[in-house]
């Protein structure tokens, strides 16, 4: 579909939004951060929430009228997916657990609150008032009127990462749980055998495209195959140390996978970052006969 871009000002933030469709768009900050707004006949859904540079759910409010529902779907508990929802009375997520939260508040200063300062927008996760949540599991579903919002259990980015699948639209909205740099490399990611098990999940869900976190690109149930290959690829790979430039505690071991590009904003790059550092390389000193 084609889409139309334009930039909107809601309440002193900066977003960039794409209406994909018919009461379906795609909204952007400034980090590269995407959520996707979905329209029914009755209510609608935002899913996922940005980093909260700016207030995205009034923003959500302003493109389908105040009348409706709005519900605030989160698909893991990470600051550039969670920070926008600080701004909304309650959201829905596959973990209700405090701790993820906290580090979410931590991470989130780090990875944005100069940047908030600098362009002096409000900030969600600094007042610290957290939304009710609400939990989802595997099955449960949100009939919007005309759409539906069923959510997917997607472990592996986190363990318990969720989708939402429009089968009306034929759209996976599938958050971090697939995408060209697969980060495994969190306390609460699984290894590569649990994001195995995702890749071959999704393989049997019944859909003609998968929508991403951070990039724009559509990927198709065909495009599967090449991250299970990353996924073999890795498991032999020795890596290279990697330490996120903003947020201090994120780091891993990155597996640059073959594939037919350098560039690791093209949707057909392939990397994994796994969890902990590869070990040190050391030169050994040769021997000199005497």
């Amino acid at each position: 579909m084609e889409a139309r871009m334009e930039g909107t000002a809601v309440a002193g933030g900066l977003f960039e939004v794409e209406e994909l469709g018919e009461r379906l768009w795609r909204i952007g900050d400034a980090l590269g951060d995407l959520c996707y707004l979905v329209e029914g006949e009755r209510e609608a859904a935002l899913v996922d929430t940005l980093a909260g540079l700016g207030d995205v759910v009034s923003l959500a409010r302003g493109l389908v009228g105040e009348k409706k529902q709005l519900r605030v779907l989160l698909t893991h508990c990470h600051p550039d997916h969670v920070g926008g929802a600080y701004f909304a009375r309650e959201c829905w997520v596959g973990s209700a657990c405090a701790g993820a939260w906290n580090a979410c508040e931590r991470q989130g200063l780090e990875l944005v609150a100069g940047m908030a300062d600098e362009a002096g927008v409000p900030f969600g996760p600094r007042d610290g008032v957290r939304p009710v949540v609400r939990r989802v599991a595997e099955g449960t579903s949100f009939d919007l009127g005309g759409r539906t919002l069923a959510a997917v259990e997607l472990p592996g980015h986190t363990a318990d990462s969720v989708g939402y699948l429009c089968p009306e639209l034929g759209i996976l909205f599938s958050g971090d749980a697939v995408t060209p740099i697969m980060c495994l490399c969190f306390p609460e990611s699984l290894g590569l055998d649990g994001w195995l098990a995702t890749l071959h999940k999704m393989e049997k869900l019944s859909f003609e495209r998968f929508w991403t976190g951070h990039h724009r690109h559509d990927f198709t149930n065909a495009d599967l195959a090449s991250f299970e290959e990353a996924a073999a690829f890795t498991r032999t790979d020795r890596g290279h140390s990697w330490h996120h430039m903003l947020v201090s505690d994120w780091e891993g071991t990155l597996h640059l996978c073959p594939c037919p590009t350098s560039d690791p904003d093209s949707c057909d790059f392939r990397a994994v970052i796994t969890r902990g550092l590869p070990p040190v390389r050391t030169r050994q000193a040769r021997r000199v006969r005497t």
